[in-house]
């Protein structure tokens, strides 16, 4: 079986979860830009917090708390990837910034249908809804980032003169739930350079995009 097929759900690390027709929310981040101790405290307090909702006898509640700690534990994480000094930055090249922002806009219409985009110095967050082949079947998440991954590293890493790895191997992914969720993410995205720092208006990101006027 193809590893790279359509699945609306697999699982590695993480957990991945890909409805058709679904919009989805994915942070992608260069090799080794959050430390061990960093990822693994992270890890115990997500796990704990389950444990707990998972008690929780009602089951709407339940989903709702998990929701919740799912979008706590994502703050956390970003915040970590934004403020931590750890590992390169190799997205702050403006060369390899373009490399990205460029092959995510040329994906646009073919494998998927792009709502934004923001590029940090060693993450980027992509918010797209994939579209249908020509076989009827969407593509599949693991498809596309496969494919960007590979392309952009080979070229960045040409560009840098190096090798080896150059993004984490897993995404982050994120089902947008409705409209209003949708709203509220792509705003966090386009505002992500704002709240690290880099920028007083997103507008002047040159590596954000949004297909909408914001």
């Amino acid at each position: 079986m193809n590893q790279f097929a359509y699945k609306n759900y697999y699982r590695r690390n993480l957990p991945h979860i890909q409805p058709e027709g679904a919009t989805l929310f994915i942070t992608f981040r260069l090799a080794n830009s959050l430390p061990k101790e960093v990822i693994e405290k992270l890890r115990m307090e997500k796990e704990e917090v389950e444990k707990k909702i998972a008690q929780m006898s009602d089951n709407e509640e339940r989903e709702k708390q998990l929701y919740l700690a799912h979008r706590r534990f994502f703050g956390k994480w970003d915040d970590a990837l934004d403020t931590l000094a750890h590992g390169e930055k190799y997205l702050s090249n403006p060369q390899i910034a373009d490399l990205v922002a460029e092959s995510l806009l040329y994906r646009d219409g073919k494998v998927y249908d792009l709502e934004t985009f923001s590029i940090m110095p060693n993450h980027g967050h992509v918010v797209f809804a994939p579209l249908e082949g020509s076989n009827g079947k969407y593509f599949s998440l693991s498809t596309i980032m496969h494919s960007l991954k590979r392309y952009t590293a080979y070229e960045a890493n040409q560009m840098l003169g190096r090798s080896g790895s150059f993004w984490q191997h897993e995404n982050y992914d994120h089902v947008v739930r409705d409209a209003a969720e949708l709203e509220r993410i792509i705003k966090y995205v386009i505002n992500n350079p704002v709240k690290a720092g880099l920028v007083t208006d997103w507008k002047n990101w040159k590596w954000t995009y949004c297909k909408y006027d914001m």
